[in-house]
């Protein structure tokens, strides 16, 4: 099959079937289309959240135990557990990511303007201590009001990539333009049949290609403010480190979200424990 055949063919599956062995030979039969690369160099943070609070040791704040990892999710399979994440660009303050990772964490943001509450939330700081690189799922056309730097600094990149391989230029844009659309899909709670292509897509390019993770626009950030990344066990543990944990209230009255009060911040001490103290905003 040509690519646009095995897209189309992709794009018409039941996805509630759950067709997992399908879906994988599908992807490898697209064959090497161009993938843009982007690498995550030594300093750079990344910042994870989880809404729970107790979180005491090191693994609270990293990836999901494989024996806990039950559903597919954006860059994940019941198989495949991943590292989830955001980044910023570097123009940017670090506190966007405290909004990014709020977003993609909390059920009580995602609930809408109708609900209101309030949730323990927990953040981990993460340095990159060895080149990462992801696989960038972008395409021209993704997010066209938003004004991010990083986004419209990686169009640019896929378009001079584009330009620069003509011959591969149109299966290119239709691998990007469909993988784009997959990553992008809205949550639908209990529905993670719904997440198959996407996380099937990182398996294959973190298993057979050599990519530490992929990189994608924050959909719950509707791609403003930074990217979500999605790292592999076997990197988290070699090439990053937990610098600094920080646990605070999520208050939400509809529209309106404030993080911030009563707050506690982390020492991560060598026996991979986290120590919290009460500290004054």
């Amino acid at each position: 099959m040509d690519k646009q055949a095995i897209i189309t063919r992709l794009s018409t599956l039941d996805l509630s079937k759950y067709p997992y062995f399908e879906i994988k030979e599908l992807i490898r039969e697209l064959g090497i289309v161009g993938f843009i690369k982007f690498t995550l160099h030594p300093g750079k943070i990344i910042t994870r959240a989880r809404c729970d609070g107790n979180l005491k040791k090191v693994s609270d704040l990293s990836y999901k135990p494989q024996q806990f990892n039950k559903t597919c999710q954006r860059a994940s399979t019941p198989i495949n557990t991943m590292f989830y994440g955001c980044i910023v660009p570097e123009e940017q303050s670090l506190k966007d990511t405290l909004y990014i990772s709020a977003v993609e964490s909390s059920s009580l943001i995602r609930g809408g303007t109708e609900t209101s509450g309030s949730e323990t939330i927990t953040y981990g700081k993460w340095e990159v201590t060895k080149d990462i690189n992801l696989l960038i799922i972008v395409h021209k056309d993704c997010f066209k009001d938003v004004q991010n730097s990083l986004l419209e600094e990686l169009k640019t990149t896929y378009n001079q990539f584009l330009e620069s391989c003509p011959d591969l230029a149109a299966d290119i844009d239709i691998f990007s333009k469909y993988f784009a659309g997959e990553f992008s899909k809205k949550n639908e709670p209990g529905a993670d049949y719904n997440y198959l292509i996407s996380a099937i897509l990182t398996e294959v390019v973190t298993t057979e290609h050599n990519f530490d993770g992929v990189m994608y626009p924050s959909v719950q950030a509707g791609g403003e403010y930074g990217f979500n990344v999605a790292i592999t066990p076997k990197s988290v543990d070699t090439k990053m480190k937990l610098v600094l944990a920080y646990e605070t209230h999520l208050i939400k009255n509809r529209e309106q979200v404030y993080i911030g009060g009563k707050s506690k911040r982390g020492t991560i001490l060598p026996d991979s424990t986290i120590f919290y103290e009460d500290i004054v905003e």
